[in-house]
């Protein structure tokens, strides 16, 4: 990691006022002192060894204060200045992308919350992945988009569960299906399914894996844009995989066996409303995809990093000054 200075102009500051300090100190008159009384023969106390001797530990205490307070000074104008360490890497990622699409019809509203349980268990299976959800009656309406903040993920799956259980208010729980009765018909798992598919952003340049977990039991009432093939087709285009919850899952009947052949044949799996299954089972096929490779921005960051040198200086110098005080040479 490379040390730089964050404020490197503070040492030249301090430096002009050092230099400020010294020229007006040359400049300011000096006091004058009292002279004194006269004494004779003073040649031959200086001229003492002990005398002499005195006069060089005096000056070599003068000088070293003085160096010590200058080298404290610098020390304390480097750690002013903010060394710092900058550490530039890339955190290059390996995620998927998941859409939870959630009939909200007549017919399922019984079981929705059943089902947004196990949304909850396989959004707390994952890993970093981004998760997004849509729900869907006659039209759909985006619950939240892909994110990777799972705290915001949990709390919106649990207000929809709490919203479908008669929990909220009436206001509140009317708007949270806002949106899905603006149509001709209900259940329109065929429109709803491909609305899904075109919630993953970039469908043609992302390299993210993308899934989608349906949950619906394929009883439609009304013209659809897209049928369940149509929109099975769509995911197939753009490499999306589907994974099929029916929570009325009794066999043979047509209705289940077009949602079980729409998904497999977009590589995902289809599975009946069975909480020891169905959540381990999907996780375990999400897990299974390569996850794809992304490539982020590099993370840059800088660290104050004062180093251990400069604050032993500083503590060297003020015990010498303090020593040399205790000393009182």
């Amino acid at each position: 990691m490379d040390v730089m200075l964050l404020w490197p102009w503070v040492l030249p500051v301090l430096a002009v006022v050092a230099v400020a300090l010294v020229v007006v100190g040359l400049l300011l008159p000096r006091r004058r002192r009292d002279r004194g009384v006269a004494v004779a023969h003073v040649d031959r106390m200086t001229a003492l060894g002990a005398f002499r001797g005195a006069l060089v530990r005096y000056r070599l205490l003068v000088g070293g204060a003085l160096a010590l307070a200058l080298g404290g000074a610098l020390v304390a104008g480097v750690l002013a200045s903010r060394p710092a360490g900058v550490h530039a890497s890339q955190q290059d990622d390996y995620k998927r992308d998941i859409v939870l699409c959630l009939d909200v019809s007549g017919s399922m509203v019984d079981v929705d919350a059943d089902i947004l349980a196990v949304y909850q268990d396989i959004a707390r299976e994952l890993d970093g992945e981004r998760i997004g959800m849509r729900i869907f009656d006659a039209s759909s309406v985006m619950a939240f988009p892909l994110t990777s903040d799972y705290d915001y993920i949990a709390a919106q799956l649990g207000r929809y569960e709490r919203a479908l259980t008669g929990q909220l208010s009436p206001e509140e729980q009317f708007n949270y299906l806002a949106g899905t009765a603006n149509g001709l018909g209900a259940s329109l798992v065929g429109d709803g399914l491909a609305s899904c598919v075109l919630d993953f952003a970039d469908l043609e340049a992302s390299e993210r894996p993308r899934s989608i977990i349906l949950a619906t039991d394929n009883i439609v009432n009304g013209q659809q844009i897209f049928s369940l093939p149509q929109a099975g087709q769509l995911a197939i285009e753009h490499d999306v995989r589907v994974y099929a919850i029916n929570p009325f899952d009794f066999g043979a009947d047509q209705a289940a066996n077009e949602l079980r052949e729409t998904v497999e044949g977009t590589g995902g799996a289809y599975f009946p409303l069975d909480f020891a299954q169905t959540v381990p089972g999907i996780v375990d096929r999400v897990n299974a995809i390569e996850a794809g490779y992304i490539e982020t921005p590099p993370l840059v960051q800088v660290v104050d990093r004062p180093g251990i040198l400069p604050l032993v200086v500083l503590l060297l110098v003020g015990g010498v000054c303090i020593a040399v005080w205790r000393a009182r040479l």
